[in-house]
């Protein structure tokens, strides 16, 4: 009863955010449709009309499955388009926040930070629940419940792995590779997850590099030491999922058309992506994406440092969130977000946790309030519009609803404004280094 009472509480909560934000006015761009959209309209009124296969441009068109949600929903209530890819993206929202609630129990168990946590997850504004109102037509809302619940499932593979529950290991990893190929209907990035369960085994603690390690035989003790590791009759199992995803591939590739193969390239976006995206702007689009509270991550690196060497699958999944960050797009807030935000903010909520228990409990109230200006808990997002309007001095965010959109974003946004924001964080981490080191560690020693 426990379990259901805390669905019912973030529910409840859920549910609020959705009645403060549902004034949100929807985005005038091409009807509604807004950028990305038009691509995903296009395929929903395929779908609707029966066409097979589906035409479209890439990457949109390998996203088949919130178009196919839409335009089935739609159908069946008589509501148009955008009205039900809003409905069906908060509903998509709703059950990742409950899967989130259950996916952080495992790590945290403090009931607070855990709702904490999934509170800031329905309030960012550029991605999910407050994005819906905005923008309705996208696909980040329902990659992402099959992308925690993936999460669910290799927990529970390495807690059945770890009591030689055989049998237990087998049904986690069939129901792990079906949530993996359902995802990748939905985001294509959610076929990553196939890596993970090649790490529950830790073999990464085979890999001991210092400088007496680092001797040819020492590689060859590494490789046979993986090789012990991974190929027996139970890893194989961890194959199933590579393979499911490459069913699904081959599936949606016999169910669409791409308009021009040749016109987009996800090798050379990423080529393209290394070399044009600066560091300064990587880094101000994670400080957006995440806001504030994201600073207090770097100090308790001590308080999970041991938990990521002992489950390297969420070691693995931050590296690979903050990769695809920086080579996945013109988005950085948007693709870091959702490609690691389970794992950044179980990182966030330890944080939160060890400084809450320590003497210095006031600086987190302070990064608090400056989180819900970064993550504008008080404005809606602004119409877009071609028009040169004012852009208020930024202050962890801009504090108005007018002004143009694009300037909430670290790629697009004006570089001026860009700059002071980045400052702002700047000063910001080193105020927060300040207050930790000498008050907490000298005095308290909570982060020894």
């Amino acid at each position: 009863m426990k379990k259901f009472y805390e669905v019912l509480i973030v529910t409840i909560i859920f549910l609020l955010v959705c009645f403060v934000y549902r004034g949100q006015q929807r985005i005038s761009l091409h009807e509604g449709k807004a950028w990305d959209g038009i691509f995903y309209y296009q395929m929903v009124v395929q779908i609707q009309q029966g066409a097979s296969p589906i035409v479209g441009d890439l990457p949109f068109i390998k996203r088949l499955g919130t178009p196919l949600l839409i335009a089935y929903y739609s159908k069946f209530t008589g509501l148009n388009i955008l009205d039900s890819a809003l409905h069906i993206n908060l509903l998509g929202t709703w059950l990742t926040v409950v899967l989130l609630l259950f996916w952080l129990n495992v790590f945290i168990k403090d009931f607070r930070i855990r709702v904490l946590l999934c509170f800031l997850f329905m309030m960012v504004w550029f991605v999910l629940g407050r994005y819906s109102f905005y923008c309705p037509l996208a696909s980040d809302a329902w990659g992402a419940p099959w992308f925690v619940g993936g999460l669910l499932l290799i927990e529970a593979m390495r807690k059945s792995n770890e009591i030689k529950r055989h049998t237990a290991f087998t049904g986690y990893a069939i129901a792990f590779s079906l949530v993996v190929a359902f995802g990748n209907f939905f985001r294509e990035s959610n076929a990553a997850l196939c890596l993970l369960p090649f790490f529950i085994f830790n073999p990464l603690k085979n890999l001991n590099i210092s400088s007496s390690t680092t001797r040819i035989y020492h590689g060859i003790n590494f490789l046979k030491k993986t090789w012990a590791l991974f190929f027996t009759r139970r890893t194989v199992l961890l194959f199933i999922p590579v393979i499911f995803v490459l069913l699904t591939n081959a599936f949606i590739k016999k169910s669409i058309v791409i308009n021009d193969p040749n016109a987009y390239s996800y090798l050379l976006a990423v080529v393209g992506w290394v070399y044009t995206k600066s560091v300064p702007e990587y880094v101000l689009g994670i400080c957006i994406a995440f806001g504030p509270l994201i600073l207090l991550v770097p100090f308790f690196y001590k308080q999970y440092k041991s938990l990521l060497w002992e489950r390297e699958e969420l070691l693995v999944l931050l590296i690979l969130s903050l990769l695809l960050g920086f080579i996945g797009g013109s988005d950085t807030e948007r693709i870091v977000f959702m490609s690691g935000f389970p794992v950044i903010l179980l990182l966030i909520g330890i944080s939160i946790r060890s400084i809450f228990n320590s003497p210095q409990r006031w600086w987190l109230y302070i990064l608090l309030v400056l989180q819900t200006i970064s993550f504008r808990f008080f404005w809606n997002l602004p119409d877009f519009t071609e028009e040169k309007l004012h852009t208020p001095v930024p202050f962890f965010g801009l504090m108005s609803n007018r002004f143009p959109i694009l300037n909430l974003y670290s790629h697009f946004g004006d570089y001026k404004v860009n700059t002071i924001l980045l400052l702002e964080y700047a000063v910001l981490f080193i105020a927060t280094w300040y207050v930790l080191y000498n008050k907490v560690v000298l005095k308290s020693g909570a982060l020894k």
